[in-house]
């Protein structure tokens, strides 16, 4: 399989081609976080999807971590958010 990553103005262009996984290139720059979550969705190992983002940037994990933190801050904003509402209503 060949998964082509690259960095540039701080987003990945991706593409990927079989045998395991089906053609598909980014039509535009993805967080690396975006990075995982579409290759890994194709089929593609984390191993090598780590791999190809560590070739194309080996800073690549900061803004990773980054977006996953923001991610659960905002779920659990979310949650708070609809808990609170819930006792306003009773």
């Amino acid at each position: 399989m060949s998964i082509d990553v690259v960095y540039e103005s701080g987003g990945y262009r991706v593409s990927v081609s079989p045998p395991h996984a089906e053609s598909w290139h980014s039509t535009g720059p993805l967080t690396p976080t975006q990075v995982l979550e579409e290759l890994s969705d194709r089929g593609c190992h984390s191993t090598d999807i780590t791999d190809a983002l560590y070739a194309a940037n080996p800073d690549w994990t900061v803004a990773h971590d980054a977006e996953v933190r923001r991610r659960r801050d905002e779920e659990l904003e979310k949650i708070l958010s609809e808990s609170a509402d819930d006792r306003d209503d009773e």
